[in-house]
């Protein structure tokens, strides 16, 4: 730990922030202009702020950080506030967006051009489609898996069946019984022809693999890339990470969930108790969502554009009465111009009337989440959150417990999963819909990273999705007053966090 590359680019980054302090402290005694700039660039910031898109409790905390530290909140605002893209990534992304939606358009019109009908909750298929160019699907078997053992032994089976391309994105991958398994397969693969191509996450996965592990896969003959390689300059593209995790086989076949591939997501290791996790299959049309989704980032990493059609023109085998699919993504500008898994989950808690069930490793809510969870409990839905009991961030885990109270005052049941890590990020609504995917109920997921997920109508998954909460709840530890008291200090600690959560 001491001389790897997460540690020498961490102590390069914090002398170059010294460096900083030092100029302006030291020049700060000399020279009184800079006060009086620093008091001017403070106030144009204010203002940046003010007229700025963002959302109300991030904007309330950059103004505080940029008035209270004016030098280092400017700077922080600057670096953290959005995603930064290179000036040629954007001119690849554009590239890519043009080219994708293009293609898109084509294959949704020659399916007749018309999302399918999903009654009251159309118009929460027409909101992705509109923000993602990402059209719902029907013709799309699913299937739900409630453990990362299942995930694992139906990926490899999948992967196996391969004959024209597999396609993977994840955000951490770490050697081990998972990985090793999967890697054996992709390498088999790659070498009878097959189209490997690969993207992990560096600042995901830095602590678990080589500074140039991809090499190691590229010699393999997989295409290997790793998504913002973690550089020792201070820069915001560092805190826009790719969440997702993605698996496209041959086009027909795909996967979406929260496992990432390394063993404690399979129980092979228990650094936090028994980890829980979860993952959903997709056959048939709707795979071709995760195809574009994946390109997209592949591209953008690689800077390159490319046909799309060859991957996306698939004979899909006929699944009728399997219900509606529609995988979604969201990321930071320019990749989203609104904040897509938010919208989607809002609409689905103010659409609940029976029950909401949600599983989320973080509960850290923004304050419009809070008033519709709030809002459906007081309506008589029967909302219910699973959160984990053993936390893998201490912080974290004490800001989420801080948040139990003001949802339970409202009617909100609490559960915590016993002896171990729920890491499932899941919604079900009245038998009805359900979403499963990458996001948190967390600013990081929320406003920061690359996500996805996969929304669902009266598909085959949400009766195993129903049966596998109903089993959690049994299993967790129901929150109580007695159960999520807190002393003074810690709330007021957990409440000076909260503030500043948006920019974490």
């Amino acid at each position: 730990m001491l001389f790897g590359r997460l540690t020498v680019i961490a102590l390069l980054i914090i002398f170059q922030f010294l460096l900083f302090v030092w100029w302006v402290t030291d020049a700060s005694l000399h020279y009184n202009w800079l006060y009086i700039l620093n008091i001017v660039i403070s106030v144009l910031v204010f203002l940046n702020i003010v007229n700025r898109k963002m959302n109300t409790e991030s904007k309330l905390t950059w103004v505080a950080v940029v008035l209270l530290v004016p030098v280092f909140g400017f700077l922080a605002y600057i670096l953290f506030s959005e995603s930064r893209l290179s000036p040629k990534q954007r001119r690849v992304y554009k590239d890519i967006y043009y080219v994708t939606k293009d293609t898109l358009d084509y294959f949704y019109a020659r399916s007749g051009g018309k999302l399918p009908d999903t009654g009251d909750y159309l118009g929460q298929n027409v909101y992705i489609k509109n923000l993602c160019n990402l059209p719902s699907f029907e013709n799309t078997e699913t299937e739900y898996y409630a453990w990362g053992e299942t995930f694992w032994e139906s990926l490899k089976n999948e992967l196996e069946k391969a004959e024209k391309f597999i396609f993977m994105e994840y955000f951490i991958v770490e050697e081990g019984e998972m990985w090793n398994a999967v890697l054996e397969i992709l390498r088999r693969k790659a070498a009878a022809g097959v189209e490997v191509r690969f993207l992990y996450d560096d600042i995901g996965s830095i602590a678990k693999v080589s500074g140039k592990y991809y090499k190691k896969l590229q010699k393999m003959g997989i295409k290997a890339l790793r998504f913002n390689p973690f550089r020792p300059i201070i820069t915001g593209i560092h805190n826009n990470r790719d969440h997702r995790k993605i698996t496209v086989i041959d086009g027909v076949t795909g996967f979406v969930g929260g496992a990432n591939l390394a063993d404690e997501y399979i129980n092979k290791t228990s650094p936090y108790g028994i980890w829980k996790d979860s993952a959903v299959l997709l056959r048939g049309e709707g795979v071709r969502s995760l195809t574009v989704s994946f390109l997209q980032m592949y591209d953008m990493a690689a800077e390159i554009t490319e046909d799309y059609e060859k991957y996306l023109d698939v004979d899909f085998p006929e699944t009728p009465h399997a219900g509606v699919v529609q995988p979604f993504t969201d990321g930071p500008k320019p990749i989203n111009d609104d904040y897509v898994a938010k919208n989607v989950y809002l609409n689905i808690f103010n659409s609940a009337k029976k029950y909401l069930y949600i599983t989320t490793p973080y509960l850290i809510p923004d304050g419009e989440l809070v008033n519709a969870l709030q809002t459906a409990a007081m309506r008589g839905v029967d909302v219910r959150i699973v959160t984990p009991q053993i936390p893998d961030k201490k912080l974290v885990f004490n800001i989420t417990r801080s948040n139990y109270k003001r949802l339970m005052d409202y009617g909100v049941k609490i559960y915590e999963f016993k002896s171990g890590f729920i890491h499932a990020k899941n919604i079900l609504c009245d038998d009805t819909v359900g979403v499963v995917g990458t996001i948190k109920l967390d600013y990081r997921s929320l406003m920061h990273h690359y996500e996805c997920g996969v929304w669902m109508y009266k598909t085959a998954a949400l009766p195993a999705m129903r049966e596998d909460f109903e089993k959690t709840f049994a299993y967790g530890i129901k929150q109580d007053e007695e159960s999520v008291k807190m002393n003074i200090f810690k709330r007021l600690f957990c409440g000076i966090c909260a503030i500043f959560a948006p920019l974490l």
